[in-house]
Protein backbone atom coordinates (compact mmCIF):
# COMPACT_ATOMS: atom_id res chain seq x y z
CA UNK A 1 0.00 0.00 0.00
CA UNK A 2 0.87 3.27 -0.57
CA UNK A 3 0.68 6.17 1.59
CA UNK A 4 1.64 10.82 1.41
CA UNK A 5 2.60 12.01 4.10
CA UNK A 6 3.65 15.41 4.60
CA UNK A 7 5.05 18.01 7.55
CA UNK A 8 4.30 21.51 6.17
CA UNK A 9 4.13 24.13 8.22
CA UNK A 10 5.02 28.03 9.27
CA UNK A 11 7.53 28.72 11.27
CA UNK A 12 5.65 29.61 14.14
CA UNK A 13 4.70 25.89 14.38
CA UNK A 14 8.14 25.02 13.50
CA UNK A 15 9.06 26.42 16.75
CA UNK A 16 6.34 25.76 18.47
CA UNK A 17 6.36 22.01 17.65
CA UNK A 18 10.02 21.20 17.46
CA UNK A 19 10.57 22.63 21.10
CA UNK A 20 7.52 19.95 22.15
CA UNK A 21 10.06 18.04 21.22
CA UNK A 22 12.16 18.35 24.24
CA UNK A 23 9.61 20.10 26.25
CA UNK A 24 7.38 16.85 26.60
CA UNK A 25 10.48 14.52 27.76
CA UNK A 26 10.48 16.04 30.86
CA UNK A 27 8.43 17.89 33.63
CA UNK A 28 8.44 22.16 33.70
CA UNK A 29 10.81 22.22 36.27
CA UNK A 30 13.03 19.39 35.68
CA UNK A 31 13.78 20.50 32.29
CA UNK A 32 14.70 24.27 33.61
CA UNK A 33 17.40 22.51 35.81
CA UNK A 34 18.78 19.82 33.49
CA UNK A 35 22.09 20.23 31.84
CA UNK A 36 22.04 20.51 28.27
CA UNK A 37 25.76 18.65 28.48
CA UNK A 38 24.59 16.04 30.40
CA UNK A 39 26.89 13.29 29.74
CA UNK A 40 23.98 10.88 31.26
CA UNK A 41 20.62 11.98 29.87
CA UNK A 42 21.45 14.60 26.87
CA UNK A 43 20.06 17.50 28.68
CA UNK A 44 16.34 15.73 28.69
CA UNK A 45 16.62 15.23 32.50
CA UNK A 46 15.05 12.16 32.46
CA UNK A 47 16.57 8.60 31.35
CA UNK A 48 14.88 5.05 30.88
CA UNK A 49 14.16 2.78 33.25
CA UNK A 50 13.09 -0.29 30.72
CA UNK A 51 10.85 -1.90 32.74
CA UNK A 52 9.65 -3.86 29.91
CA UNK A 53 5.76 -3.55 30.87
CA UNK A 54 4.01 -1.95 27.99
CA UNK A 55 1.64 0.66 29.30
CA UNK A 56 -1.92 0.32 27.07
CA UNK A 57 -4.97 1.87 28.76
CA UNK A 58 -8.16 2.07 27.21
CA UNK A 59 -10.88 5.23 28.19
CA UNK A 60 -13.40 3.53 30.18
CA UNK A 61 -11.57 0.86 31.78
CA UNK A 62 -10.20 1.09 35.21
CA UNK A 63 -6.82 3.34 35.44
CA UNK A 64 -4.06 0.89 37.03
CA UNK A 65 -2.05 2.06 39.67
CA UNK A 66 0.53 4.03 37.43
CA UNK A 67 3.26 3.77 39.81
CA UNK A 68 4.11 0.51 38.25
CA UNK A 69 4.36 2.32 34.90
CA UNK A 70 6.30 4.76 35.39
CA UNK A 71 9.45 3.55 32.85
CA UNK A 72 11.66 6.79 33.59
CA UNK A 73 13.54 7.94 36.20
CA UNK A 74 14.92 11.58 37.00
CA UNK A 75 18.71 11.81 35.83
CA UNK A 76 21.16 10.36 38.68
CA UNK A 77 23.62 13.65 37.66
CA UNK A 78 21.88 16.71 36.80
CA UNK A 79 18.45 15.66 38.42
CA UNK A 80 19.59 13.77 41.74
CA UNK A 81 17.36 13.71 44.32
CA UNK A 82 14.04 13.73 42.33
CA UNK A 83 10.42 12.90 43.58
CA UNK A 84 9.26 9.93 41.51
CA UNK A 85 5.60 11.16 42.93
CA UNK A 86 6.46 14.31 40.18
CA UNK A 87 6.85 11.62 37.97
CA UNK A 88 4.03 10.05 38.45
CA UNK A 89 1.39 13.12 38.93
CA UNK A 90 3.18 14.20 35.44
CA UNK A 91 2.14 10.81 33.91
CA UNK A 92 -1.36 10.87 34.91
CA UNK A 93 -1.11 14.27 33.72
CA UNK A 94 -0.46 13.29 30.47
CA UNK A 95 -3.30 10.71 30.65
CA UNK A 96 -5.91 13.12 31.56
CA UNK A 97 -4.62 15.38 28.45
CA UNK A 98 -5.30 12.48 26.03
CA UNK A 99 -8.50 11.89 27.44
CA UNK A 100 -9.06 15.63 27.13
CA UNK A 101 -7.96 15.53 23.37
CA UNK A 102 -10.20 12.16 22.22
CA UNK A 103 -13.31 14.22 24.09
CA UNK A 104 -12.34 17.30 21.72
CA UNK A 105 -11.90 15.22 18.62
CA UNK A 106 -15.49 13.44 19.44
CA UNK A 107 -17.18 17.05 19.56
CA UNK A 108 -14.95 17.99 16.29
CA UNK A 109 -16.11 14.85 14.23
CA UNK A 110 -19.67 14.01 15.77
CA UNK A 111 -18.26 10.44 16.25
CA UNK A 112 -17.57 8.37 19.03
CA UNK A 113 -13.88 7.24 18.92
CA UNK A 114 -11.99 4.79 20.86
CA UNK A 115 -9.27 6.24 23.32
CA UNK A 116 -6.32 3.68 23.33
CA UNK A 117 -3.21 5.82 25.78
CA UNK A 118 0.06 4.85 25.92
CA UNK A 119 3.37 6.17 27.41
CA UNK A 120 4.08 7.94 23.97
CA UNK A 121 1.10 8.44 22.05
CA UNK A 122 -2.91 8.60 21.86
CA UNK A 123 -4.87 6.40 19.36
CA UNK A 124 -8.45 8.52 18.52
CA UNK A 125 -9.67 5.86 16.66
CA UNK A 126 -12.85 3.92 14.76
CA UNK A 127 -11.54 0.90 15.20
CA UNK A 128 -12.70 -2.38 17.13
CA UNK A 129 -11.04 -1.87 20.77
CA UNK A 130 -9.34 -4.81 20.39
CA UNK A 131 -7.28 -3.61 17.10
CA UNK A 132 -7.24 0.08 19.00
CA UNK A 133 -5.31 -2.08 21.64
CA UNK A 134 -2.96 -3.75 19.34
CA UNK A 135 -1.87 -0.80 18.04
CA UNK A 136 -1.46 0.25 21.33
CA UNK A 137 0.60 -2.53 22.11
CA UNK A 138 3.11 -1.91 18.37
CA UNK A 139 3.71 1.33 19.56
CA UNK A 140 4.79 0.56 22.75
CA UNK A 141 7.06 -2.27 21.63
CA UNK A 142 8.93 0.54 19.11
CA UNK A 143 9.35 2.82 21.74
CA UNK A 144 10.64 0.41 24.40
CA UNK A 145 13.65 -0.64 21.65
CA UNK A 146 14.05 2.25 20.51
CA UNK A 147 14.89 3.26 24.33
CA UNK A 148 16.63 0.05 24.97
CA UNK A 149 18.86 0.92 22.16
CA UNK A 150 19.72 4.19 22.52
CA UNK A 151 20.26 3.84 26.53
CA UNK A 152 18.17 7.00 26.68
CA UNK A 153 15.11 8.68 25.98
CA UNK A 154 16.46 11.06 23.04
CA UNK A 155 14.62 9.07 20.48
CA UNK A 156 11.25 8.89 23.05
CA UNK A 157 9.92 12.49 23.66
CA UNK A 158 6.57 12.58 22.22
CA UNK A 159 3.21 12.05 25.17
CA UNK A 160 0.23 10.87 24.40
CA UNK A 161 -1.48 14.89 25.12
CA UNK A 162 0.59 16.48 22.55
CA UNK A 163 0.55 13.30 20.18
CA UNK A 164 -2.23 11.55 18.63
CA UNK A 165 -2.49 9.12 16.19
CA UNK A 166 -6.46 9.56 14.58
CA UNK A 167 -7.15 5.87 12.95
CA UNK A 168 -10.28 6.15 10.85
CA UNK A 169 -12.07 3.21 8.98
CA UNK A 170 -13.40 3.70 5.40
CA UNK A 171 -12.79 6.20 2.64
CA UNK A 172 -16.33 8.12 3.53
CA UNK A 173 -14.50 8.52 7.66
CA UNK A 174 -11.34 9.81 5.66
CA UNK A 175 -13.28 12.25 3.57
CA UNK A 176 -15.15 13.42 6.12
CA UNK A 177 -12.47 14.14 8.14
CA UNK A 178 -10.58 15.51 5.98
CA UNK A 179 -13.40 18.16 5.91
CA UNK A 180 -12.45 18.90 9.73
CA UNK A 181 -9.23 19.41 9.06
CA UNK A 182 -9.86 21.79 6.79
CA UNK A 183 -12.30 23.90 8.66
CA UNK A 184 -9.28 23.82 11.49
CA UNK A 185 -6.19 24.91 9.25
CA UNK A 186 -5.72 26.75 6.18
CA UNK A 187 -4.69 25.00 3.20
CA UNK A 188 -1.06 26.64 3.35
CA UNK A 189 -1.08 25.40 7.14
CA UNK A 190 -2.12 21.87 5.68
CA UNK A 191 0.60 21.86 3.15
CA UNK A 192 1.48 21.45 -0.68
CA UNK A 193 0.56 17.71 -0.44
CA UNK A 194 -2.38 17.95 1.04
CA UNK A 195 -4.98 17.77 -2.11
CA UNK A 196 -3.31 15.09 -3.48
CA UNK A 197 -3.57 13.18 -0.45
CA UNK A 198 -6.98 12.58 -1.06
CA UNK A 199 -6.22 9.63 -3.10
CA UNK A 200 -3.79 8.15 -0.54
CA UNK A 201 -4.63 6.17 2.57
CA UNK A 202 -2.24 8.60 4.81
CA UNK A 203 -1.26 11.98 5.84
CA UNK A 204 1.34 12.89 8.44
CA UNK A 205 -0.04 16.50 9.56
CA UNK A 206 2.27 18.13 11.89
CA UNK A 207 -0.64 18.16 14.58
CA UNK A 208 -2.53 14.78 14.01
CA UNK A 209 -1.27 12.36 12.08
CA UNK A 210 -4.16 10.43 10.19
CA UNK A 211 -4.82 7.17 8.62
CA UNK A 212 -7.74 5.29 7.25
CA UNK A 213 -8.54 1.48 6.97
CA UNK A 214 -10.81 -0.56 5.02
CA UNK A 215 -12.14 -4.38 5.30
CA UNK A 216 -9.26 -5.44 2.50
CA UNK A 217 -6.37 -3.51 3.79
CA UNK A 218 -6.73 -4.99 7.03
CA UNK A 219 -6.39 -8.74 5.15
CA UNK A 220 -2.93 -7.67 4.11
CA UNK A 221 -1.87 -5.81 6.67
CA UNK A 222 -2.83 -5.13 10.42
CA UNK A 223 -3.57 -0.78 11.10
CA UNK A 224 -0.64 -0.86 13.30
CA UNK A 225 1.86 -0.21 10.70
CA UNK A 226 1.07 2.95 9.18
CA UNK A 227 1.02 4.25 13.37
CA UNK A 228 4.22 2.52 14.03
CA UNK A 229 5.58 4.11 10.46
CA UNK A 230 4.76 7.31 11.70
CA UNK A 231 5.68 7.60 15.09
CA UNK A 232 8.83 6.09 14.35
CA UNK A 233 9.20 8.78 11.88
CA UNK A 234 8.21 11.67 14.58
CA UNK A 235 10.80 10.88 16.97
CA UNK A 236 13.69 11.08 14.50
CA UNK A 237 12.10 14.24 13.18
CA UNK A 238 11.59 15.98 17.03
CA UNK A 239 15.32 14.62 18.15
CA UNK A 240 16.23 16.40 14.66
CA UNK A 241 14.33 19.27 15.30
CA UNK A 242 12.95 18.84 12.35
CA UNK A 243 16.04 18.67 10.16
CA UNK A 244 16.64 15.01 9.21
CA UNK A 245 17.08 14.68 5.91
CA UNK A 246 14.37 12.78 3.65
CA UNK A 247 16.34 9.90 3.26
CA UNK A 248 16.97 9.10 7.02
CA UNK A 249 13.73 9.93 8.30
CA UNK A 250 11.84 7.74 6.12
CA UNK A 251 14.33 4.92 6.27
CA UNK A 252 14.27 4.85 10.14
CA UNK A 253 9.81 5.16 9.71
CA UNK A 254 10.28 2.08 7.96
CA UNK A 255 13.44 0.50 10.63
CA UNK A 256 10.32 0.87 12.90
CA UNK A 257 8.14 -0.86 11.25
CA UNK A 258 10.56 -3.80 10.39
CA UNK A 259 11.43 -3.84 14.39
CA UNK A 260 7.74 -4.27 15.49
CA UNK A 261 6.34 -6.51 12.51
CA UNK A 262 9.09 -7.95 11.15
CA UNK A 263 7.78 -7.54 7.64
CA UNK A 264 7.87 -4.21 5.92
CA UNK A 265 4.18 -3.07 4.64
CA UNK A 266 4.24 0.54 4.85
CA UNK A 267 6.47 3.59 3.31
CA UNK A 268 5.57 6.63 1.36
CA UNK A 269 5.50 7.28 -1.99
CA UNK A 270 4.53 10.65 -3.88
CA UNK A 271 2.52 7.88 -7.11
CA UNK A 272 0.86 4.59 -6.85
CA UNK A 273 3.91 1.82 -7.48
CA UNK A 274 4.28 -1.49 -6.63
CA UNK A 275 6.48 -2.48 -3.41
CA UNK A 276 7.84 -5.24 -2.08
CA UNK A 277 6.15 -6.61 0.76
CA UNK A 278 8.66 -8.89 3.09
CA UNK A 279 11.56 -8.12 5.22
CA UNK A 280 13.53 -5.24 3.68
CA UNK A 281 16.39 -6.36 6.12
CA UNK A 282 17.06 -9.76 4.27
CA UNK A 283 16.55 -7.73 0.92
CA UNK A 284 18.73 -5.40 2.10
CA UNK A 285 21.25 -7.98 2.35
CA UNK A 286 20.43 -9.80 -0.85
CA UNK A 287 21.08 -6.07 -2.38
CA UNK A 288 24.62 -6.07 -0.89
CA UNK A 289 25.36 -9.42 -2.19
CA UNK A 290 24.72 -8.75 -5.59
CA UNK A 291 26.31 -5.46 -5.38
CA UNK A 292 23.09 -3.40 -6.31
CA UNK A 293 23.17 -0.57 -3.45
CA UNK A 294 23.68 2.68 -4.37
CA UNK A 295 26.54 4.61 -3.51
CA UNK A 296 25.61 7.11 -0.54
CA UNK A 297 26.30 9.58 -1.91
CA UNK A 298 23.68 9.18 -4.93
CA UNK A 299 21.18 7.99 -2.43
CA UNK A 300 21.64 10.92 -0.23
CA UNK A 301 20.31 13.59 -3.44
CA UNK A 302 17.55 10.88 -4.83
CA UNK A 303 13.94 13.04 -4.22
CA UNK A 304 11.45 10.71 -3.17
CA UNK A 305 9.20 11.12 -6.43
CA UNK A 306 12.31 9.07 -7.97
CA UNK A 307 12.68 6.47 -5.41
CA UNK A 308 12.53 2.84 -6.73
CA UNK A 309 11.98 -0.51 -4.50
CA UNK A 310 15.58 -0.57 -3.58
CA UNK A 311 15.93 2.84 -2.38
CA UNK A 312 13.26 2.01 0.12
CA UNK A 313 15.38 -1.23 1.18
CA UNK A 314 18.57 1.04 1.07
CA UNK A 315 17.41 3.32 3.07
CA UNK A 316 15.77 1.45 5.60
CA UNK A 317 19.35 -0.54 6.12
CA UNK A 318 21.35 2.38 6.58
CA UNK A 319 19.29 3.51 9.48
CA UNK A 320 19.25 0.73 10.98
CA UNK A 321 22.94 0.40 10.77
CA UNK A 322 23.53 3.49 11.39
CA UNK A 323 21.20 3.35 15.44
CA UNK A 324 21.90 -0.34 16.23
CA UNK A 325 25.44 -0.07 15.62
CA UNK A 326 26.39 2.80 17.51
CA UNK A 327 23.42 4.61 19.27
CA UNK A 328 25.40 7.13 20.95
CA UNK A 329 26.95 8.77 17.85
CA UNK A 330 23.45 8.23 16.32
CA UNK A 331 22.28 10.05 18.87
CA UNK A 332 25.04 12.49 18.34
CA UNK A 333 24.33 12.98 14.69
CA UNK A 334 20.52 13.69 15.31
CA UNK A 335 21.91 16.28 17.33
CA UNK A 336 24.56 18.08 14.92
CA UNK A 337 21.58 17.91 12.23
CA UNK A 338 19.48 20.05 14.92
CA UNK A 339 21.85 22.61 15.93
CA UNK A 340 22.15 23.30 11.95
CA UNK A 341 25.36 21.29 10.77
CA UNK A 342 25.14 20.07 7.34
CA UNK A 343 23.97 16.79 6.54
CA UNK A 344 27.25 15.04 5.09
CA UNK A 345 29.34 16.86 7.33
CA UNK A 346 27.32 16.08 10.72
CA UNK A 347 27.63 12.52 9.58
CA UNK A 348 31.14 12.39 9.27
CA UNK A 349 31.91 14.34 12.72
CA UNK A 350 29.68 12.25 14.67
CA UNK A 351 30.95 8.42 13.54
CA UNK A 352 34.22 10.04 13.50
CA UNK A 353 35.21 8.55 10.04
CA UNK A 354 34.91 9.56 5.89
CA UNK A 355 31.79 8.56 4.41
CA UNK A 356 33.17 5.85 1.97
CA UNK A 357 34.29 4.40 5.07
CA UNK A 358 31.50 4.52 7.28
CA UNK A 359 29.39 3.24 3.91
CA UNK A 360 31.95 0.23 3.69
CA UNK A 361 31.23 -0.91 7.63
CA UNK A 362 27.52 -0.68 6.83
CA UNK A 363 28.00 -2.84 3.51
CA UNK A 364 29.87 -5.43 6.19
CA UNK A 365 27.21 -4.93 8.83
CA UNK A 366 24.18 -5.57 6.47
CA UNK A 367 25.52 -8.42 5.38
CA UNK A 368 25.76 -10.49 8.93
CA UNK A 369 22.50 -8.52 9.92
CA UNK A 370 19.83 -11.34 11.15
Amino acid sequence: MSIQSSVSFSRRDFLRVSTAGVVLAAASDALAEADPKCPRCGGIGRIPLLTGKPFVWLKGTTLPKLESFVDEDFCPICQAGGDKSDLVADFKAKIDGAVEANKTWEERTGWKLVCVVTRHAAIHTQLKTTEARAVGTAIETLMDHLKRISGSLALATTRPDQFGLMLLWEKSSWEAFRKVMESMYSLNQLGPSWTSAREFNAFDHVDVPHTYETPHTIKSRPPSCGAVFITARRQLQLAARWRAPFWLAEGFAAYGDNVVHKINRWFTVYQPRQMLVGDWMVEARKLVAERNQRPWKAMFKRELIDWEVADHIQTMSTAAFLFESEPAKFVGYLKRLRNGEQELAALEEAYGLPLDEIEQRWARWIAIKR
